[in-house]
């Protein structure tokens, strides 16, 4: 008779931790959206809708047969700080006319959880 008291408590405390999760998580979620709207209109659009960005960096290196170069580049606002990173390119080609420290000027394109170059050109206003 004991036994099923123990697996009646044990089902009690197990419904309630999930009861009181499911309240928490609904609280954080609704403190999400309440800081979401007070985000100035332009924040909340580029969070939708990253879409397009452009910025200059220099070629560090470029691996052509992976399709990726790493560039230092300014920060993107709203997107990423400044750093050294490696990108994805939509095209080798776009590789076919640099060469490591080339100032440039690439366009980034959000594709999925990944930021993919979909222009890149030398920059002449930055060459020495």
């Amino acid at each position: 008779m004991r036994l099923w008291r123990v697996v009646v408590l044990m089902f009690v405390a197990l419904l309630v931790g999930i009861a009181l999760g499911y309240v928490r998580w609904g609280r954080e979620a609704r403190q999400l959206r309440e800081a979401a709207a007070l985000l100035p209109p332009e924040v909340r659009q580029r969070a939708a809708d990253p879409g397009r960005r452009t910025a200059q960096g220099i070629v560090r290196l470029i691996l052509r047969d992976q399709a990726v170069v790493f560039l230092t580049h300014e920060a993107i606002p709203g997107v990423m700080p400044g750093a050294t990173r490696a990108f994805s390119v939509a095209s080798p080609r776009l590789l076919d006319v640099l060469t490591p420290g080339d100032p440039v000027r690439f366009t980034l394109e959000r594709r999925g959880m990944q930021s993919v170059v979909v222009a890149i050109e030398r920059d002449k206003r930055s060459a020495p």
